[in-house]
């Protein structure tokens, strides 16, 4: 599901909060709920809301959204970090009731029902999802059983979404391109050990068959026009580039290449795509580095760059075939729009 740009912030947003709580296990969930009136049971609940309001009927259970929120089950996060309430604690509870979520009749249903839970194997991520986050500044789900929580959600009209998460499969930026639109695409695979026949080029194939299943969701196709093999030389590499780009006929829109943007002496696809770029797109590197960072922290040490020759977008993507396809799912849908700003340019 395509988001708009403040959904995408608001997104952002939510992420930030989930991944602060999940590093402040020494906050809990009482002390939140005394000071804030929600807590973590609450955002969970949100999510499974908005699973259910915006999913095609495959979604998470409620155990799967407790397990996105807290990084763990809800059963293992209780052993490790639950600890019994002080009186003191219990006091304040009862004094700020009347700022906390409205007990319905079903709480100890919903209680019940959670300890059984905790039993239940959790099965599907939530990383796919988007969720429904209430708009109100009270929480209105904490005691309030999942089902009955999602029901309301179904039902209400959806007036100010708050936000979603944003991974693979699904993209942050929403990009409407003219039906039949035809984007060309050349890949550069980058790599010593191919060029040698050492052994089988998997990341060409890899951006190929990420090509192929984008076409449906972005609405456009993605022939590709070329593909070559180059080792890890500077002056190979930008020649690649330039020789690809500065086709008269039919030039590329984009220029995809994979290989040599790590710490390596011999990774050196940054400097060449910098040395046969016109111009630099600093901003579509960082963007794809940090949001796939949140899945591969490690991805942070990409040296990745993003640059324009002549009409034709040049962008670096990892060697490996499986970040290969996590960094096209995110950065395909700004690709093709910035792909066809160039052509019309």
């Amino acid at each position: 599901m395509a988001l708009t740009t403040s959904e995408a912030v608001q997104a952002y947003a939510f992420r930030e909060l989930v991944r602060h709580l999940q590093m402040r296990t020494d906050v809990q969930n009482i002390d939140q709920m005394n000071l804030a009136g929600y807590c973590r049971n609450c955002l969970s609940k949100w999510l499974y809301a908005g699973a259910l309001k915006t999913s095609n009927g495959d979604h998470p259970s409620y155990n799967d959204c407790l397990a996105d929120v807290y990084g763990m089950s809800y059963g293992q996060w209780k052993t490790k970090y639950q600890k019994k309430a002080t009186p003191e604690q219990m006091a304040l509870y009862k004094e700020t009731k009347a700022l906390q979520a409205k007990h319905s009749p079903a709480v100890e249903a919903a209680a019940k029902a959670a300890k059984k839970s905790l039993k239940k194997p959790e099965t599907k991520s939530t990383t796919k999802i988007v969720q429904q986050v209430a708009a109100s500044g009270l929480s209105n789900v904490c005691c309030t059983p999942a089902e009955e929580v999602a029901s309301k959600a179904m039902t209400a009209s959806a007036t100010k979404p708050l936000g979603a998460e944003v991974m693979n499969d699904a993209d942050p930026v929403e990009v409407k391109l003219p039906p039949g639109t035809t984007i060309r695409a050349a890949i550069i695979v980058v790599s010593d050990r191919v060029t040698a026949g050492v052994y089988k080029d998997e990341s060409g194939p890899a951006i190929e068959k990420s090509l192929k299943e984008f076409e449906a969701k972005l609405g456009c196709s993605f022939p590709v026009t070329a593909v070559k093999v180059v080792p890890d030389e500077k002056k190979i590499i930008s020649d690649a580039i330039r020789t690809l780009a500065d086709d008269v006929k039919a030039p590329p829109s984009l220029i995809l290449t994979t290989g040599g943007t790590g710490f390596s002496a011999r990774d050196v696809t940054p400097e060449a795509t910098k040395e046969a770029s016109d111009r630099l797109v600093p901003g579509l590197a960082t963007h794809v580095t940090i949001q796939s960072s949140r899945k591969e922290p490690f991805a942070l040490l990409s040296r990745a760059v993003s640059g324009i020759r002549k009409k034709s977008l040049v962008f670096n993507l990892p060697g490996r075939p499986k970040a290969v396809r996590e960094n096209l799912a995110i950065a395909l849908p700004v690709l093709s729009h910035a792909a066809i700003q160039l052509e019309s340019s």
